[in-house]
C-alpha cells in the first residue's frame, strides 16, 4: 500500500502498518531521517518502542506534528503512517526543493526530445491541417464515402471503420462468400425506413443505423446456427459398442 511513497524516502524494509513492531519502528524511522521535529536526545520517548507508555508518546508526537484527526483516529494505523509518510515527502521536499526542481526539468526535457524523435510517423501528423483535411476528402471519394460533416477526426473514424469492415482479408473473404451465394443489391434510397423524421439527411442516418442493427442480428443468427450445429454433431452421432450385444437369453 506504502511502497512507492516509502520507496521515495529511501526506506529499504517491507512495511506492513498492521504489525505493531513494523509501524513502531517505522515512525521512529521517519522522525530521525525525514521529519526530525525533535531534536536527537528528545527522540528518547519515540524511540523506545517497547515502553508500555510508547502510545502516548506517539499520541504527544502527533499533536506536536498537528495531526488533523482525534484520538480514536490514532488508533488507526493505515490512517496514521499515510498521514505521517505524507508529511515525510514534505519535509524531504522541503529540504531538497532545488534538486527535485531540476529533476524535474530534467525529465520534461527528456520527455519533450524523445518525444520529438519518435518513430511513429502517426504522430508527426498535423490533423487540422488543410493538407490533411483535403487527403481525406480525396480518400473518401475513392471510397465513396459521405462527407457532410467537416469533422475530420470523425471521417478519419469513418474510414478506419470502413476499412476494416471492407477491405480487411477476413472482409474480403466475407465478401466472395457472399457473392457466391444469391443476393439482392439495392440502394440506401430503396430502403424504406417506416417513419419519416422531415430531415433527409436523419432519414439515411436512421437507415444506416437500421441496417447495422439487421446486420448484427443476422450475424448473431448465424453464430447461433453454428451452435446448433455443433450440438447436433455430438448428440446425433452416438456410438454403437457391439461387445455389450448379446444373442439370445
Amino acid at each position: 500500500m506504502f511502497k512507492r511513497k516509502l520507496t521515495a524516502l529511501d526506506y529499504g524494509k517491507e512495511y506492513n502498518p498492521q504489525d505493531e513492531n513494523q509501524f513502531r519502528q517505522m515512525i521512529v524511522w521517519l522522525e530521525d531521517m525525514k521529519i526530525r521535529l525533535y531534536p536527537i536526545d528528545g527522540r528518547q520517548h519515540l524511540r523506545d518502542t517497547q515502553n508500555p507508555q510508547w502510545e502516548q508518546a506517539l499520541s504527544k508526537y502527533l499533536q506536536d506534528l498537528k495531526f488533523p484527526y482525534n484520538n480514536e483516529m490514532i488508533k488507526d494505523r493505515i490512517a496514521v503512517s499515510d498521514w505521517l509518510i505524507g508529511a515525510a515527502i514534505r519535509f524531504e521536499y522541503g529540504d531538497n526543493v532545488e534538486k527535485f526542481k531540476s529533476i524535474s526539468l530534467n525529465a520534461q526535457q527528456n520527455n519533450h526530445t524523445s518525444s520529438n524523435h519518435t518513430d511513429n510517423p502517426l504522430e508527426k501528423i498535423d490533423f487540422a491541417s488543410e493538407d490533411f483535411k483535403n487527403g481525406m476528402l480525396q480518400l473518401c471519394q475513392l471510397l465513396q464515402i459521405p462527407t457532410k460533416f467537416n469533422d475530420t477526426t470523425a471521417i478519419l473514424r469513418a474510414v478506419s471503420k470502413f476499412i476494416t469492415t471492407k477491405l480487411s482479408k477476413e472482409a474480403m473473404e466475407k465478401s466472395q462468400i457472399r457473392e457466391e451465394g444469391s443476393g439482392v443489391d439495392f440502394s440506401l434510397e430503396q430502403m424504406p425506413l417506416g417513419f419519416d423524421t422531415g430531415d433527409k439527411i436523419i432519414n439515411e442516418a436512421a437507415k444506416v443505423l437500421r441496417l447495422l442493427y439487421i446486420q448484427d442480428l443476422r450475424t448473431l443468427q448465424t453464430k447461433i446456427n453454428e451452435t446448433i450445429v455443433n450440438v447436433q454433431s455430438f448428440v446425433a452421432d452416438p456410438r454403437t459398442d457391439s461387445k455389450l450385444g448379446k444373442i439370445g437369453v
